[in-house]
């Protein structure tokens, strides 16, 4: 649907043990039911999708339900299938070179410090979670180092790092 994030949508399904299926294409913002070649508009957000798919243990299939542009011939509608698996499998590479790049990681380790209760939810997190003094200055104060990681998978999906 329009507007929703769908990365948190298999995430949550991911989760529960719930996902099946999905069907991957791309879509123009603020619109729906476009079904664009997959990885041809959101570059950032499908590789997180990939990411996630491939690192959270889904061994579903994966089905594009896209389209060609109405003006390909049938040469052009299978230049449009390759083009759907090929983005989704450099997405994938690009998601091993971000598990393995020593300075995201680092980053990463950086902004989990600290961050008791704050991973897969369970009653007894949110619980222990309820109980906790949090000093909300000290927090305040805490760096969370976003921007310099956002540069550096921009940087990886372009290919120069």
């Amino acid at each position: 649907m329009a507007g929703l994030n769908f990365f948190h949508a298999v995430a949550q399904a991911l989760e529960a043990g719930k996902l099946f299926h999905i069907d991957l294409n791309d879509q123009k913002p603020g619109r729906f039911d476009q079904d664009l070649r997959f990885g041809s508009e959101s570059i950032k957000p499908l590789f997180y999708l990939v990411k996630l798919l491939e690192e959270g243990g889904y061994d579903g299939p994966r089905h594009f339900d896209a389209h060609a542009y109405r003006t390909e011939d049938p040469h052009g509608v299978w230049d449009f299938a390759r083009g759907c698996m090929r983005t989704y499998l450099i997405r994938k590479s690009k998601a091993r070179q971000f598990a393995e790049d020593r300075e995201i990681q680092g980053l990463l380790a950086e902004l989990r410090t600290n961050a008791a209760g704050l991973g897969s939810y369970s009653r007894e997190d949110a619980t222990s979670l309820k109980s906790e003094a949090i000093d909300r200055h000290a927090l305040a104060t805490r760096r969370l180092p976003y921007e310099q990681l956002d540069q550096l998978v921009v940087e990886l999906l372009l290919g120069v790092r």
